[in-house]
């Protein structure tokens, strides 16, 4: 069923005003300023925030148990390391599992006469399955880049009003496209990793180029 439960909720609001804390420490200094506070909520809420959201409602469209769990320890290092200089964040991950087994099915074996496994339907299952972890993994980094070209767009138009909200779409573009681009890389548990096992035809066509066009912004070039 689609929702959002009260555990699941709490643990997104810990996870977000951690992460808002964080990133006000690290860009602004100990002393929490509100300028930088409305700068982090936008790209924490639009970048972390609805990434996972993405995960969940896509997992929970196909028929998957889907909540948000947050990681307490991770979420506390984040805030500790921000006032060393430095982010390490590993804030927490929307955890997936079957409400139900999938259906199998079964035919009759011509030499013994039992049942066994049908083998066209466990190939059909297993294609399905993998579809699935595909899309379920593609859909967080996706937002992200809708976010980021969102974002981008919004600040070439000269709408935003003020100091403030530029400096908060700006900081919200890079928030998106560098978590767009560090979860398309092919590796341990990213979500990269899943959609390179999935199709590396979809990774190449999605993920490399976002990885390219990230990495000289992140490094500052541009």
């Amino acid at each position: 069923m689609l929702g959002i439960s009260v555990t699941e909720l709490r643990d997104l609001v810990i996870s977000l005003i951690a992460l808002v804390i964080a990133f006000s420490v690290l860009f602004g200094g100990a002393v929490l300023d509100m300028n930088m506070i409305i700068v982090s909520t936008l790209g924490v809420a639009s970048g972390f925030l609805l990434h996972e959201l993405a995960h969940k409602f896509t997992a929970q469209h196909f028929g998957y148990l889907a909540e948000y769990r947050a990681n307490l320890l991770g979420l506390g290092l984040a805030v500790a390391s921000a006032f060393a200089g430095l982010l390490i964040a590993a804030p927490g991950a929307v955890m997936i599992s079957r409400s139900r087994p999938p259906v199998q099915t079964y035919i009759q074996d011509s030499i013994y006469g039992s049942t066994v496994p049908d083998p066209f339907h466990q190939e059909e299952l297993a294609s399905q399955l993998k579809r699935e972890m595909l899309l379920i993994s593609l859909a967080g980094p996706m937002t992200n880049i809708v976010l980021a070209a969102f974002f981008f767009i919004l600040g070439m138009s000269g709408l935003a009003d003020g100091e403030v909200w530029a400096q908060a779409i700006t900081f919200a573009l890079f928030i998106n496209l560098i978590l767009a681009a560090f979860n398309m890389l092919p590796f341990g548990p990213l979500d990269g990793n899943k959609i390179f096992d999935g199709d590396r035809r979809v990774w190449a066509l999605i993920g490399l180029p976002v990885i390219l066009i990230a990495l000289p912004v992140y490094l500052g070039i541009i």
